[in-house]
């Protein structure tokens, strides 16, 4: 017949397996839904910042090609313009050649330089801006287009705004090489502003004069400036919209429409703060309030903010076609998954339904397994405990022959001096009654012996009050003979202390554990002494049992209470301490431990076991 226990395991056999699938089944689906639907607005959401991300990058590479661009051509506009100058130059010197090669033994010098100023004279270039001069090479002025006044006058000491020599400078370089580039400051006729001007000047060797041309930098960059911003206007990105360019000024370079002067403000903090790049966003009135996001850079050189712009809404088509693909995704993802949940169901209720047969059958043929090895158990337990008690029996029996030798002696001795003082016929009534006294003396001392080993040997396992040290006095009375022949001497430290348990079973248990201590005492060579001690902890009662033998080895000592585990080879059987241990548990409610301690008395140190019995204090 089952248990209640055994009704309740069946009936969770039967019904639990059902639950748990339904259950898991609806929080797999809850669960499912659940981030089905985080995962879904997440994707929404990543899809539209990937729009927008993909699409601020794609304005950010414009404005950054652009700028690159114009940083190019900054960077190479001197180079460009010394090209252009030195090309001009080498025509100049050209066609001065081609004068002098024609005209050498026909005219003199003063004619064929006539003839040089006045085909220099019309020669333009740069939008009129670029003409010639020539110098003799002591500076003397020998030919000006443009500032009659300075021919026929020497410029050697004439100084620019820097404090630069120009003429005898240039001169000293053109010793050195036949043609230079040099710059200086010179002052622009229209304008009348002086400005940075680079030039490049050649010796005309056949006369020893040079001649050369100049460009104002800041006319060839204005001249620059506008070609590149013809260029950006031409640029489309995005559904044809362009690159716009815009002064720290305000001003707009690249075309004609209006912005609010709020949305130029923002724009040009940007391209002047640190970084001189980033976005921002606003709403343009005159597209009905759209929101536009606009990355800027600025070109810090010429003070230039370069930026593009799109409509957020512009995206709205082609993101809403994705959205409507991922929604209809989004439905078949959850079709398949709640038909595939409900075949995974029926399934798992399928083989649950088998597998609780199973377990319902192997819990029958387990349970009649757990009968019959508890009764097994019960039996092996009943040999353990008898195989302890005749180990310990062993040792009682040497202990029984050596407490009656004297008690026997003495009677022997009565008998025999009293029978031979008969033969003699010189018995005395007072020898007589005195040898029958001790006779009855050594008769009760070995009644005593009996009993008190007779106590040891009941089965009696009732469980009372009794005080532990009374059972060790007991204990040690028992065992007292063969430590005495051992030179094993005891040092108590005991308090009286009762316990609840079962009395004779301790007994057991002590005798186990003082044996050990004696057998590793005879191997040693140190002062052999067992202390016990009895005293009160924390509410708990502590019995210690501690030895002089020098402990046990540090790779058995956590073995010492496992069945059929011993060190005595063939003397011993390995029960005596795990018998002690379920005696301790079952019978006494207490606790075993050992461990190997160093401790001194009389002023010598001591290595040994220790034994730690805990047991719970009576009131």
């Amino acid at each position: 017949m089952l248990s209640k226990k055994e009704k309740y395991i069946i009936r969770i056999i039967r019904f639990f397996p059902f639950f748990l699938i339904f259950a898991i089944a609806i929080i797999g689906m809850y669960l499912f839904l659940v981030e089905h639907e985080r995962h879904y607005y997440k994707e929404i959401t990543n899809l539209k910042s990937k729009f927008i991300n993909r699409e601020k990058q794609r304005i950010k590479n414009e404005v950054n090609r652009v700028y690159e661009y114009i940083q190019f051509h900054k960077q190479n506009s001197e180079n460009r313009l010394k090209k252009l100058i030195k090309y001009q130059v080498y025509e100049a010197h050209s066609v001065m050649q081609g004068l002098y090669n024609e005209y050498k033994n026909q005219k003199s010098k003063e004619e064929i330089i006539h003839m040089m100023k006045a085909a220099l004279q019309e020669m333009r270039f740069l939008d009129g801006r670029g003409y010639f001069y020539i110098y003799d090479m002591k500076g003397n002025n020998i030919f000006h287009p443009i500032m009659k006044s300075l021919e026929g006058r020497s410029l050697w000491n004439y100084k620019d705004i820097t404090g630069k020599s120009i003429i005898q400078e240039g001169i000293k370089a053109l010793k050195l090489k036949n043609e230079i580039y040099d710059d200086w400051y010179w002052e622009e006729p229209k304008s009348k502003k002086i400005k940075r001007k680079i030039g490049f000047h050649k010796i005309f060797e056949p006369y020893n004069i040079f001649v050369g041309t100049g460009e104002y930098t800041q006319e060839y960059e204005k001249e620059l400036k506008s070609y590149i911003l013809r260029y950006i206007s031409k640029i489309k990105y995005l559904d044809k919209k362009i690159i716009s360019v815009i002064d720290y000024d305000g001003i707009l370079l690249t075309s004609r429409n209006k912005k609010n002067q709020k949305t130029y403000k923002q724009l040009l903090n940007i391209a002047k703060s640190k970084n001189h790049q980033g976005f921002f966003s606003y709403v343009n009135n005159k597209d009905e309030y759209e929101e536009k996001i606009t990355f800027v850079k600025g070109f810090d050189y010429w003070q230039w903010a370069i930026y593009a712009s799109f409509h957020k809404d512009s995206l709205k088509k082609e993101l809403d076609l994705r959205l409507e693909t991922l929604e209809k995704e989004d439905k078949e993802t959850i079709k398949s998954f709640l038909f595939l949940c409900a075949v995974l169901t029926i399934i798992m209720l399928a083989i649950s339904f088998y597998v609780i047969k199973l377990l319902e059958k192997s819990f029958y043929e387990y349970r009649e397994k757990i009968l019959e090895e508890a009764q097994k158990n019960r039996q092996k337990d009943t040999i353990l405990a008898q195989q302890s008690k005749m180990a310990a029996m062993g040792e009682m029996i040497a202990n029984i022959t050596h407490q009656w030798r004297q008690p026997l002696s003495v009677i022997s001795t009565a008998v025999t001096g009293l029978k031979f003082e008969k033969e003699m016929d010189i018995l005395k009534d007072e020898n007589f009654y005195r040898g029958m006294d001790s006779i009855h003396n050594s008769v009760m001392h070995l009644s005593k012996t009996i009993d008190d080993f007779r106590n040891f040997f009941k089965p009696n396992k009732d469980k009372i009050n009794f005080n532990l040290k009374d059972v060790v006095e007991k204990t040690l009375k028992l065992l007292s003979s063969q430590f005495d022949i051992n030179n094993i001497y005891f040092i108590k430290n005991c308090e009286n202390i009762k316990i609840h348990g079962a009395e004779n079973e301790l007994v057991q248990v002590l005798i186990n554990i003082i044996n050990n201590s004696k057998d590793a005492l005879k191997n040693t060579d140190n002062k052999r002494l067992i202390f016990i001690d009895i005293f009160k902890q924390d509410n708990k009662v502590i019995l210690l049992i501690k030895d002089t033998a020098g402990g046990i080895n540090k790779s058995i000592i956590n073995k010492v209470f496992e069945p059929y585990f011993t060190t005595k080879k063939d003397k011993g059987t390995g029960i005596g301490l795990y018998m002690s241990k379920q005696i301790i548990a079952d019978s006494l409610n207490g606790e075993i431990a050992v461990s190997n301690e160093t401790f001194v008395h009389e002023n010598i140190q001591y290595k040994g076991a220790c034994f730690k019995l805990t047991f719970d204090l009576v009131d």
